[in-house]
């Protein structure tokens, strides 16, 4: 008797366990989200003066930098430290979910945004796109507007800056990019967009400009990051959200100012270098990257190449070529898009790479970079460790999935130097208190005392 009953419970133990590993691996088929999440990220930490309230905005993203949607309060953890400690150390505090108000914000409740579309005005934007109806710019084009008309569909708190950007030459004016284009911002949706994009679609037939993706860029970028410009970096200790500042880099080739010299693959990795630089020092920037043409792959098999071309093949820089290029015609160069770099530079600042040949696809890829400007979750708790003011503490988020945990970095953040108010009650109390003291102490004393005076002299 008790043996069976001891091999009744080791089989009960054995189909729990199988049963258990089941119910994950169904889950997870479920809401494919969990087995996609990469990285989580603490966007911003924002302590309040009142109430030792701490609000979190958070996102998460899969290994393309793409948000990923679906999470649920029981996926969060949150753990509270003093600075200088390990969140797994006993100094600190992981909240109860109790202790957690989780949501996931209303376009309406998100800080205001600000993008800036980089749009590629090179003279290859002529050209038909895969579809064979319609240029790239109009392609473009017609994929922005959507892409505005959907920005005002979310929500009222979204300005948008269309800049064209390309290197002119001898006869050709180019469109350089400065302070004054970028600083060009409307509402979404805002008939002045619409203006923007036919006076862009009326220059077609004058596209003759040569990619300078680097420069335009970086202007971009350091514009936004300017600290000066409250719109974009508010003053510290100003109560403010960080405000969402997103770039789309739009561009159907590579990066090609050197004027076919010798070294020019070696000038553009510099150059490239120093982006990369730069791109690392405003972390909190964005950049979304989408390639209008065809990838080295789809060259390699529309040429019969022997493997999918580089920079090198596609033009005479570098004094050699190889890979068969002799079969690369002009017309394949003005097709190569720089998969390589637009990838990295996404890759840097957390953005998403996209490749589309077409109108069609082009309006895709930028639904998917509207979502990443909209997809974000927010915690808000109750400082359970020291909320005095000028308190430093930092905050970690883990996210408990059926497959795997993810840990964000920790996030730090101080409490103002502004004392806590308090409850309305407890003021209005303290009011009538100093009120009735005042009176009985100060104001009704001098008046009898007045009074009495008065009485002596008549």
């Amino acid at each position: 008797m008790v043996k069976n009953y001891s091999d009744l419970s080791t089989i009960i133990a054995s189909w729990t366990h199988k049963v258990s590993f089941s119910l994950l691996i169904v889950i997870s088929c479920i809401n494919p989200s969990f087995a996609q999440v990469k990285n989580v990220e603490i966007i911003e930490a924002i302590p309040e003066r009142n109430e030792s309230k701490v609000t979190l905005r958070i996102k998460a993203y899969d290994q393309n930098n793409k948000p990923v949607r679906g999470l649920e309060k029981e996926n969060f953890n949150l753990t509270v430290c003093p600075p200088k400690t390990e969140p797994k150390t006993g100094e600190c505090q992981t909240l109860n979910p109790i202790d957690i108000n989780w949501k996931i914000p209303l376009p309406a409740e998100l800080p205001p945004a600000w993008v800036i579309v980089l749009l590629d005005f090179s003279g290859s934007m002529k050209q038909l796109d895969s579809s064979g109806e319609k240029t790239k710019l109009e392609g473009a084009i017609a994929a922005i507007r959507k892409f505005n008309q959907d920005l005002a569909d979310k929500g009222e708190n979204t300005k948008i800056s269309i800049v064209p950007f390309g290197k002119g030459g001898k006869n050709c004016p180019g469109n350089q990019v400065t302070k004054k284009e970028l600083d060009n911002f409307v509402l979404a949706g805002n008939k002045k967009v619409e203006q923007s994009l036919k006076k862009i679609e009326s220059q077609l037939d004058n596209l003759c400009a040569a990619t300078d993706i680097y420069e335009p860029l970086r202007q971009a970028v350091q514009f936004f990051g300017n600290s000066e410009d409250t719109r974009f970096n508010p003053r510290p200790n100003s109560n403010l959200s960080q405000p969402r500042r997103s770039i789309i880099l739009l561009s159907d080739g590579y990066h090609s100012i050197y004027g076919n010299r010798e070294n020019e693959p070696e000038l553009e990795a510099q150059d490239f270098e120093k982006l990369v630089f730069m791109l690392k020092s405003y972390p909190n920037i964005t950049v979304h990257t989408l390639g209008y043409g065809l990838t080295p792959q789809q060259l390699q098999q529309k040429y019969d190449l022997e493997q999918p071309p580089t920079i090198r093949d596609i033009s005479v820089r570098g004094g050699k070529k190889s890979n068969n290029s002799q079969e690369l015609t002009e017309l394949a160069a003005e097709e190569f898009v720089d998969q390589k770099r637009l990838q990295q530079i996404a890759g840097v600042t957390k953005g998403i790479a996209e490749f589309s040949g077409n109108a069609e696809d082009i309006s895709a890829s930028l639904t998917e970079f509207l979502e990443a400007l909209f997809d974000e979750y927010q915690i808000n708790y109750i400082q359970p460790i020291n909320a005095d003011r000028g308190s430093l503490h930092n905050v970690q988020v883990s996210l408990n999935l059926p497959d795997n945990s993810v840990d964000s970095e920790q996030q730090p953040y101080v409490f103002p130097w502004v004392s806590r108010s308090l409850p309305f009650l407890t003021r209005l109390i303290i009011f009538l208190f100093t009120l009735a003291v005042l009176l009985g102490g100060g104001v009704i004393p001098f008046l009898l005392w007045a009074k009495s005076i008065k009485r002596e002299y008549q």
